[in-house]
C-alpha cells in the first residue's frame, strides 16, 4: 500500500516536471543571444538588456527608486519603459500608477539616466 502512494507520487512530480519542461523549454536555445530576425545581438544589447525584467520590461533600479520614493510602494504598477542608448549611458522613461496620499491610483512618469551597468545616475524629470 506504501509503495502504491509514493509510486503515484513521484509519478506525479515526474508528470509536473515533464509539463514545466515542455512549457518553458530545456534552457538550451540560444533565444537570449539572437534577435528576432536570427541576427546575433551584440555584446552592448546583451549588456543593456540585463538591466530590465524579463517579466514586464520595467528597468529594474529605476523600478526600486521610485518605489523608495512613493506613497504606498505596494500600489506600484508598471506601465511602460522605454529607453535611449547613448553609448556612454542610457535614459531611461518609466511610466507607472500607484496610490497618492488620498488612496486614488494616479499615473505618473520618471526619466533618468543610468550607467551602462544599470545604476542610476541622476532623475532627470518627472510628470504625470
Amino acid at each position: 500500500m506504501k509503495t502504491k502512494k509514493m509510486t503515484t507520487h513521484f509519478l506525479s512530480a515526474l508528470a509536473v516536471a515533464f509539463f514545466i519542461f515542455i512549457a518553458f523549454g530545456s534552457g538550451d536555445d540560444d533565444s537570449s543571444k539572437t534577435n528576432a530576425d536570427g541576427t546575433p545581438k551584440t555584446e552592448r544589447q546583451i549588456q543593456l538588456e540585463k538591466q530590465f525584467s524579463a517579466w514586464d520590461g520595467s528597468h529594474i533600479e529605476l523600478t526600486k527608486l521610485i518605489k523608495k520614493a512613493m506613497n504606498d510602494p505596494g500600489s506600484y504598477e508598471h506601465v511602460e519603459t522605454v529607453y535611449w542608448d547613448m553609448k556612454d549611458y542610457i535614459v531611461v522613461r518609466t511610466t507607472y500608477s500607484g496610490k497618492n496620499a488620498f488612496g486614488g491610483r494616479v499615473k505618473n512618469w520618471v526619466k533618468a539616466k543610468a550607467d551602462n551597468n544599470g545604476n542610476i545616475i541622476e532623475i532627470i524629470e518627472e510628470g504625470n
